[in-house]
């Protein structure tokens, strides 16, 4: 599967999800709600393809012009933090993916 065209079309696809947050700035749950459907397609691919993901929270639009995904992953058995993973590094030939999966 081709996790960076995926979630590059949910992304067009449900742009209200896609949030230029500072710190710690987060969707409004009403966001969440009406986009339900598409937040649901997302954690499906981060749950596939993220270690330790836990829950999708925002596209970021970045200075550069790229997009991370912000989602909350496990880091430890005790401890749940903020992951931005650049959307580019879910491409099929990142160095990110390892090729023996």
């Amino acid at each position: 599967m081709n996790y960076f065209d995926e979630l590059t079309a949910l992304k067009d696809m449900y742009p209200e999800l896609t949030l230029d947050n500072d710190g710690y700035q987060r969707l409004d749950d009403a966001v969440m709600d009406a986009n339900k459907e598409g937040v649901q397609k997302i954690e499906s691919l981060l749950r596939a393809s993220v270690p330790d993901f836990v829950r999708f929270q925002n596209f970021k639009p970045r200075k550069d012009g790229t997009t991370s995904v912000r989602c909350q992953t496990r880091w430890s058995p005790g401890f749940t933090g903020v992951c931005y993973i650049a959307l580019d590094d879910f491409k099929p030939e990142s160095l990110t993916w390892d090729s023996d999966d």
